[in-house]
Order: structure tokens, then sequence, then C-alpha cells
């Protein structure tokens, strides 16, 4: 084998399952999760994945709370924007809303540490607009948030938007943010083809 084409073989061993593995995690839809729905546990929240900078789920009415932690987004100033809308058009009776409450660090003692984001609120007259609440972290931020969703009635869906959570370095360090994904076994054999071709053009070179 020339070592062109062995270049070109290398090539496409590595990239497209990392590329494939990269693209897959950038998003998270409750819909998705085991169960179909985050955690509603104060003391066991979801945990979002390095990689995930969309999160997308669901109220679906008074008291389904939702409790998210990101615990690998890079450290400093970033911003967490949360969005808020209705599911489809709804009629004249219509109501929902809830708060968002946030915290650098696990809840110790009840549900509700944590500093209020700021509440949402829709009827029949605004639910046409979209409501968004943003976090600005400073640059002190060590990398952990909790986000706390109270839902206090109605069904809404929302989507956080966390750029911050890209995989990559973080910043102010080389060291780059791993996904708690395991490696595809495609992506395993393909590693492993990738060894038996390298060690092929190794052993013709030296016999040459």
């Amino acid at each position: 084998m020339s070592r062109l084409a062995l270049r070109s073989v290398m090539f496409a061993l590595v990239s497209i399952p990392l590329c494939a593995l990269s693209v897959s995690a950038s998003t998270v839809n409750e819909t998705s999760v085991s169960g179909g729905d985050f955690s509603g546990d104060w003391q066991n929240f979801s945990i979002i994945e390095s990689g995930a900078t969309t999160v997308n789920g669901i109220w679906n009415g008074g008291g389904d709370h939702d409790f998210l932690a990101f615990t690998s987004l890079a450290t400093g100033a970033q911003t967490v924007t949360l969005s808020f809308s209705p599911i489809g058009p709804q009629g004249y009776s219509y109501s929902a809303g809830g708060s968002v409450l946030w915290k650098t660090s696990p809840l110790q003692y009840s549900a509700w540490e944590g500093t209020t984001l700021g509440n949402v609120n829709f009827n029949h007259g605004n639910q046409s607009t979209s409501q968004t609440l943003s976090l600005a972290l400073d640059e002190t931020f060590g990398g952990a948030l909790y986000l706390q969703l109270y839902n206090n009635n109605g069904t809404l869906q929302y989507s956080i938007s966390a750029p911050g959570n890209a995989l990559g370095p973080a910043s102010g360090s080389g060291d780059p943010l791993v996904a708690a994904v395991p490696l595809p076994s495609a992506a395993l054999l393909m590693f492993g083809g990738l060894a038996a071709l390298l060690s092929f053009g190794v052993n013709r070179r030296r016999s040459a």
C-alpha cells in the first residue's frame, strides 16, 4: 500500500466516527432520556454531559419540576439562556408559568436554595411571544451550574442554550472537556483497523 493511500485510509477511519459522535451529542431532549422525564428530585439532578449545548424540555402541568446540572461548562464569563413558549396555540382560558432558580453547587438542605433567575407567565393574550431568562455568569464562574425549573401551572416547553458546554478546551486551560459518552463499538473496530494498517505499512517498509 502506498504512503498516500495509507494516509487517505487513516483520515477516513479517524474523522468519520468522531464527527458523528460530536454532532449527536449537541442536543438533549427530555422526551429521549430514560423514562421520558428529567429528574424532579432536588437531591438527584439530571446531569447534562459535556457536548450538549441545547437542552429541550417540557413542563406538563403544576408541580412538574425539572432539576438540571451542567457540571462541565467552561470556566469564566458566559451566558446561559432559557426560552419558554406554549406548546401550540392555546384557548382563552390558557394560563401557564413558573420560576427558575440557580446555584453553582449542589442543593444541601431544601429544594428552594439558590438565587432566583426570574419568572415566566403566559395567558391567551401573550402566548404568541416567547419569554426568555438570561443568566450572565462572571469571570469567577467555576464550571458547575445547577438549574431548578419550577412549574407552577399549565404546560410549557423550554429550550436552554449553553454554548459553554460545547466539547473543547475550557477557558484558561488546555485540557479538553470530555463527554461521558462511550465510544461506539463501530469506532473501536475502525481504530483497530487503523492500527493494523499502520503495522502493515511499517512491516512492508522494513522488508523492502
